[in-house]
């Protein structure tokens, strides 16, 4: 369903902006640089169409940074509260009004067939409880040449994060579900094929195109 938020407070941007801006300084300093992450990612679906699916808001960081490229972004999220965060940090970046909130689950895409032209979906393939689910909806809403744009992090990125989360006295789940190279050897199944591989700012990437 589309989440349509209240209007925030002023004191929720701010404190939003403010836990943002720490955590890019906490993985900055452990070698990670999110934004230049998450723009080396958005690059591959360059040239951009007018409609982009963005798979696991998080953040924001995807869908705000599609935006600012002048895509129409929808993206998903099952947690109202990272939603939330998305939609402060698209106030922020004065893109909201290019950005459609929804809050929906990867293995039930509610759109419907050929939807878009491409589906992004950045650091989401470890935290699926029921990969088996997600590429097959994807291959459905894709139209016929439409791309995917899929990337996790590398091995080192894993033991940064768990770096960071152990510090804090937390962990960070990382499901033994799905992964890039066993992402890529089901696309077949669906009637996708890969046409790019990258591997940058501690992330893999693939590049599909549905046939």
């Amino acid at each position: 369903m589309i989440w349509e938020p209240a209007a925030p407070e002023r004191s929720e941007l701010e404190k939003n902006r403010e836990y943002r801006d720490m955590r890019n300084e906490q993985f900055l300093m452990h070698g990670i640089d999110r934004d230049g992450m998450t723009s080396f990612v958005v690059d591959k679906a360059e040239p951009l169409p007018g409609r982009v699916l963005d798979i696991g808001t998080g953040r924001g960081f995807t869908a705000v940074e599609l935006a600012r490229r002048g895509a129409g972004v929808t993206t998903i999220d099952m947690s109202e509260e990272t939603l939330k965060s998305a939609y402060l940090h698209s106030i922020d970046s004065g893109v909201a009004e290019r950005i459609e909130f929804h809050l929906a689950d990867g293995g039930d895409l509610p759109f419907d067939e050929g939807s878009f032209e491409v589906v992004i979906m950045i650091n989401v393939l470890h935290h699926l409880e029921n990969p088996a689910a997600v590429l097959p909806e994807i291959a459905r809403v894709l139209m016929p040449g439409g791309r995917l744009i899929v990337s996790d992090f590398t091995d080192k990125g894993f033991d940064i994060l768990e770096e960071i989360h152990r510090k804090e006295g937390r962990r960070h789940d990382r499901h033994a579900g799905e992964t890039i190279d066993g992402l890529a050897a089901r696309l077949d199944d669906v009637g996708m094929k890969c046409v790019c591989r990258d591997r940058r700012f501690h992330q893999l990437v693939m590049v599909a195109e549905k046939n």
